[in-house]
């Protein structure tokens, strides 16, 4: 029989932004397990969680596209990243944004799903009530299909060409707006004393801390790489728009040094290589917006990835807290034949994807070494037409009655204002050089750290196996 739903109300339940909670559930949605946390900003006791749909803290406000994306993802093997407004068992109200994960077994075969909640609270999330309420209303009047229709539109008017980009950038945006409160804690010594034999817990809670102090620093360096790629794009713009302005002055030059005649043949020479120099500055531009345009999907897949590890190492942490507050050895190993294989299975894979993520490094700073040259042929032909302007600015104070002295005053502003921009992509590009080394570094430490996780994970689920 299927339990009666409680009447909403407006009244949040509690639910901090340096909290984090888990559940896990079958391939049909029903729950398997979940921690404290869980159980209290929900308000269901977890023998009423356990066994139960997930659904039963599905809010009514919640549009069904937002449910089906997800099960589209997860059931293809991609984990997902989304908000959810959910009911407690009192009719209140919490957000999340959810990040859910197949998880599959030694063949790749997927056997539960695992999702991870951490509290919104980015101005991503401000806007979201609002367009949800619009995806409800489109869904009661023409469907399904019709508001995921309408989703794809509210995100391009966002800037996001699909819901992937849109996700990848909400994840990391929110972790990083609590990168000071989402921590690993590490018990006091007294609380494994207190309870003989847990102390093989301590060594392990301390190797995950450690790894998340890791991935932060990681997070800083790879920074560099997520400026430059919106540097880029604001800068070669204008570039974009001065290339154009000088190409249209050099007309106004060819114009001017025709009305003169012979007169006017030095100003002509001079208009046909500023021609030139624009014809070949658009392609430089051209090919560099290639090179940042490949760049740009690598770093974002890096970021996201990043922002992964650090939740299910902080999750990680926390389900290792919540084993030293059991009270009993067959508490303890209850837990670890729930969770255990599932949080296992979760560093491993990120174990995987750090052994990748050196070269996918390499790769990147050998497109962003090309971007250098790009951006060095950039520079030599903005110094080449300095000189022009000071060739035409010498030759028109020989003329008098002309427009070349505006003319070439004009180009020494277009100058300025490319190397200008230059000079601020430079910047960033040289430290990623430089941190190069130390990115790589840091990724064979995590490396490094993840194995021995694995390893002391391994052995803890297998003495809870032994116990029980």
């Amino acid at each position: 029989m299927e339990r009666e739903r409680p009447e909403p109300v407006n009244r949040e339940s509690e639910f901090k932004p340096d909290e984090i909670f888990f559940s896990s559930t079958d391939l049909k949605g029903v729950i398997l397990s979940g921690n404290d946390v869980f159980q209290r900003t929900s308000k269901y006791s977890m023998n009423e969680l356990i066994g139960s749909p997930h659904n039963i803290v599905r809010h009514p406000d919640m549009p069904k596209i937002v449910f089906k994306l997800l099960w589209d993802y997860i059931q293809s093997g991609k984990p997902i990243v989304a908000y959810v407004k959910n009911l407690a068992k009192d009719g209140s109200y919490y957000w999340v944004l959810a990040t859910v994960m197949p998880v599959k077994d030694e063949t790749g075969n997927i056997r539960e799903y695992i999702s991870i909640r951490i509290k919104p609270t980015t101005q991503f999330f401000k806007k979201i009530p609002e367009i949800y309420k619009k995806l409800l209303e489109i869904e009661k009047e023409s469907g399904v299909e019709a508001s995921y229709k309408a989703l794809l539109d509210t995100l391009k008017e966002l800037g996001y060409d699909s819901y992937d980009d849109f996700m990848k950038d909400l994840l990391v945006a929110e972790l990083k707006d609590k990168v000071s409160i989402l921590k690993i804690e590490v018990p006091s010594l007294s609380s494994y004393i207190a309870k003989d034999g847990m102390s093989y817990f301590s060594d392990i809670i301390v190797k995950s801390k450690d790894l998340d102090r890791l991935i932060d620093e990681l997070f800083s360096l790879v920074s560099s790489f997520e400026e430059l790629r919106t540097l880029f794009f604001q800068k070669s713009e204008n570039i974009y728009k001065v290339n154009d302005e000088i190409r249209l002055t050099a007309l106004n030059s060819s114009v001017e040094s025709l009305r003169l005649g012979s007169k006017g043949a030095v100003f002509s020479v001079i208009s046909a290589e500023m021609r030139k120099n624009s014809e070949e500055e658009s392609k430089i531009i051209k090919q560099m917006k290639v090179l940042i345009d490949k760049n740009t999907e690598e770093i974002k897949d890096i970021v996201f990835t990043l922002s992964l590890s650090k939740l299910e190492i902080v999750m990680f942490g926390n389900f290792l807290n919540s084993i030293v507050k059991t009270e009993s050895f067959e508490g303890v190993s209850e837990i670890l034949k729930k969770d255990g294989p599932n949080f296992f299975f979760l560093i491993s894979s990120s174990y995987e994807y750090f052994q990748k993520l050196s070269h996918l490094v390499s790769k990147s700073v050998e497109s962003l070494e090309e971007l250098n040259k790009s951006l060095r042929k950039l520079k030599l032909l903005i110094e080449e037409l300095e000189a022009m302007y000071f060739r035409g600015l010498i030759e028109s104070g020989h003329m008098e009655g002309t427009s070349f002295s505006i003319i070439f005053t004009y180009v020494r502003k277009l100058v300025d204002q490319t190397k200008e921009s230059i000079t601020v992509l430079e910047e960033p590009l040289q430290k990623i050089f430089d941190d190069e080394f130390k990115i790589k570094h840091n990724i064979r430490k995590i490396i490094f750290n993840l194995e021995k996780i694995k390893l002391d994970l391994d052995r803890i689920i297998n003495q809870g196996r032994n116990d029980a």
